[in-house]
């Protein structure tokens, strides 16, 4: 059958793009996020995300307002991102802080700001908000997230070559684990008999 577009597009202004972007989405490891800012695509969109050296983390837009230099170049700042070509430095909701090549008493600071999502740290992932800012949730603190003492959660990433839909089927899907995976051993923890445990009760 054709592909559902409905459902498998998630780029701006697309039913599930939009559906999607009512919630908080992971965008990379907080790991990645070093003294170079980190080129990432979300859901068709490219954004560059960073942790400034107050500690702050930030999800922009990764073409820089002023003449579009990819901020992937940029230099992380104590507060915010400084573009690379003009030196135009934003802070990580997107204000402009600075103009340097502009003359003294410039407005553009006023008028311009780059595009910017909500972001923030949990349990070693970064997290963005890419909807609308009046329906922004609170993060939603699942069952999962309250651990017993001793134990953490271990963030870790994959890229797969397919769509969203194909990735949310497949990890629903607890018998191909215990029969494709059976020889695994991850963190340490025999998978087969964690597996076997799934088949049989």
């Amino acid at each position: 059958p054709a592909d559902d577009l409905e459902i498998l597009q998630t780029g701006p202004n697309t039913p599930m793009g939009e559906y999607m972007r009512r919630y908080w989405q992971p965008v990379c490891l907080a790991q990645e996020l070093t003294d170079v800012p980190k080129a990432i695509r979300i859901m068709s969109e490219d954004l560059v995300a960073f942790r400034d050296r107050g500690g702050r983390v930030g999800v922009l837009h990764r073409k820089c307002a002023h003449r579009g230099t990819s901020l992937e170049f940029g230099i992380v700042q104590q507060r915010g991102i400084r573009c690379c070509y003009h030196g135009w430095h934003y802070d990580v909701d997107g204000t402009l802080l600075e103009t340097p090549a502009e003359p003294a008493g410039s407005k553009l600071k006023e008028k311009v700001c780059q595009g910017a999502y909500p972001a923030f740290e949990r349990d070693g992932l970064v997290f963005a908000y890419m909807g609308p800012p009046e329906s922004k949730p609170k993060f939603p603190v699942f069952d999962g997230y309250v651990l017993p003492a001793g134990t953490r959660l271990v963030p870790f990433s994959n890229v797969f070559d397919c769509n969203w839909l194909q990735v949310y089927e497949n990890q629903i899907d607890h018998y191909h684990t215990a029969l494709l995976h059976n020889n695994m051993t991850v963190a340490g923890v025999d998978a087969s008999a964690a597996s076997g445990a799934i088949l049989q009760g």
